[in-house]
């Protein structure tokens, strides 16, 4: 099944929302690589972020089939409807197909939504499971990245902060090594 345009579009926000509901819940149950070995460090590295995230909630931000309906530009009607179904309470429930389903969410989110969808995209990242998709694309503090993020990170505290900066580290110390 496709997301089809012309439903978002053309029927009653009800009828729209039921459609992208359906399409994410296909997308969302797919299979996905099981994650890699952690090494220590990566281990100590995860610890850091789950306990840096621990108890964040996307609370009234905008999740993952949100972004990707703005993204499409998706009426607003159709967005709220969608909303109340997002995943709110947990990131650590954001698995890779979800992410392979939304994978540019962090672009269209806003703070809220990104504090709280970052750390799936660090953890998983970690873990090997996010295929194509590379976290240090969405960080704030890397100078290829200068101006994108800053807005959307303003809502991360010192402990998350201090967690992304210890990531960015690690995958450039990995990427340059041979």
């Amino acid at each position: 099944m496709e997301l089809s345009l012309d439903i978002i579009y053309d029927s009653e926000p009800e009828q729209a929302a039921a459609h992208v509901l359906t399409y994410f819940r296909q997308e969302f149950a797919k299979p996905f690589p099981p994650p890699k070995s952690l090494s220590r460090e990566e281990k100590n590295l995860m610890e850091q972020i789950d306990a840096a995230f621990d108890g964040v909630t996307l609370e009234d931000g905008i999740g993952l089939m949100t972004t990707q309906l703005l993204d499409m530009y998706a009426p607003r009607e159709v967005c709220a409807a969608v909303a109340p179904c997002e995943e709110r309470s947990d990131w650590r429930r954001i698995t890779p197909a979800m992410i392979r389903a939304c994978w540019d969410a962090l672009n269209f989110t806003d703070p809220k939504g990104y504090r709280f969808l970052l750390p799936a995209w660090l953890t998983l990242d970690l873990r090997g499971q996010l295929g194509d998709f590379d976290a240090l694309d969405y960080l704030p503090l890397l100078p290829e990245n200068c101006g994108i993020y800053e807005s959307q990170a303003v809502l991360l505290n010192d402990r998350q902060l201090e967690a992304v900066i210890n990531f960015i580290e690690y995958r450039q110390r990995e990427d340059c090594s041979p």
